[in-house]
């Protein structure tokens, strides 16, 4: 059972904190063809090449490099560029912001490449909501929803506990009623003279040591 219990938390915990983790890379980055990154992609002193049909979920930034996005790739989030050129090929397509921290970036969109979002040389409003809505929403909101389930599931196996404990000590109070009956009986032959004072104190010996 506890094993069972565990098992489920591990799984809620991955998939809670999915949203939390993020692929991070010093140097080239290469996304395989048809291939999908799940989250986001940090890069530092390095390219990303994404080749054909290839797919990031989230947002790619990198510190100081290039992005080559081959045809039909996708970025789902926003691209951040602090230093670097973006290269993007027919059918590549940023569905979120292009963000370059320079206007000495270069960006080579070829006919049939779009950005759905704007393009723009302001990064302080991206770094100040990745710092707080960002981080709220998909790193501490996942951990205080694993925290209360891992609360509920506690409460749950405790009423659980308790039960069983109950029920296992339930043949314990049937036998002391028992006993109780049959010495009261017993005093009932001694006072009737059925049975002597010292096979009166034997037996009640006897049932008290059975309790």
């Amino acid at each position: 059972m506890n094993r069972k219990i565990m098992f489920i938390i591990l799984v809620l915990a991955t998939l809670l904190l999915t949203g939390c983790m993020s692929a991070s890379f010093s140097g080239n980055y290469v996304l395989k063809e048809g291939k999908t990154l799940r989250g986001n992609l940090f890069v530092t002193s390095g390219s990303v090449i994404m080749e054909e049909n290839s797919r990031v979920t989230g947002t790619i930034m990198l510190t100081s490099g290039e992005l080559h996005m081959g045809k039909d790739t996708q970025v789902g989030g926003d691209v951040v560029l602090t230093s670097g050129d973006v290269y993007m090929v027919e059918g590549a397509v940023i569905h979120g912001d292009l963000i370059l921290s320079s206007s000495d970036s270069v960006v080579r969109q070829a006919p049939g490449a779009t950005v759905e979002g704007t393009t723009s040389t302001d990064i302080a409003p991206f770094a100040i909501g990745l710092v707080t809505k960002g981080f709220l929403l998909y790193c501490v909101l996942p951990i205080v929803l694993l925290i209360v389930i891992i609360l509920i599931l506690g409460t749950w196996l405790g009423r659980q506990s308790k039960k069983r404990a109950g029920v296992v000590h339930a043949p314990a109070k049937v036998d002391a009623e028992d006993t109780k009956t049959k010495l009261e009986n017993l005093k009932k032959m001694l006072d009737e003279d059925l049975i002597s004072k010292d096979d009166y104190e034997k037996k009640k010996a006897e049932l008290l040591s059975k309790m």
